[in-house]
């Protein structure tokens, strides 16, 4: 008998704050096999919640094989939730290899490439490439003018990535 989806979530979350690792690969398996976008929020939860390498793995496995750009918002909502500072870099790197239109957090990308470290930076740069011929050339000229103010102020390293995304951006 097949689970309704509500009833999937329900037992997905009580697998999830288990300690079972088995059980919770399974149910990992279960979401990348049978998932729907309602379940990616528990994905992003787990990372908030677990430790485990080989768990966190097996989520950004899962995630980099959604399609469905009705999870758009829920990869941008992750990337903006401060319990999940830490995944920052690796929820950037999980969005760009999905291939979905992030254009629309285009200045998102533009602000975390300004602010945080460098390593992070790169892939908010590699978002911010990929999303570029979606963008209308007013957004382009805005986000270029924050970018040229942003590298007046920045005398590390990232300089030469910023000056490099106003390129891609002119």
């Amino acid at each position: 008998m097949e689970l309704s989806e509500s009833a999937a979530i329900k037992e997905i979350q009580e697998v999830f704050s288990s300690e079972n690792e088995s059980l919770i690969h399974d149910a990992i398996s279960y979401i990348h096999e049978n998932g729907s976008v309602k379940m990616l929020p528990l994905l992003f939860d787990l990372l908030i919640q677990t430790t485990s390498e080989s768990l966190k793995r097996d989520v950004y496995a899962c995630l980099v094989d959604t399609k469905s750009s009705e999870a758009i918002d829920v990869f941008v909502s992750a990337l903006q939730n401060k319990d999940l500072v830490a995944e920052k870099k690796e929820i950037l790197a999980t969005m760009w290899q999905t291939n979905m239109d992030f254009s629309k957090s285009a200045d998102l990308f533009v602000k975390i490439l300004l602010e945080d470290t460098y390593e992070t930076a790169i892939e908010a740069f590699t978002n911010l490439e990929l999303c570029s011929e979606n963008l209308g050339e007013e957004q382009k000229q805005s986000l270029v003018t924050t970018l040229t103010e942003g590298v007046q102020n920045d005398k590390s390293e990232k300089s030469v990535l910023i000056q490099e995304a106003i390129q891609i951006l002119s």
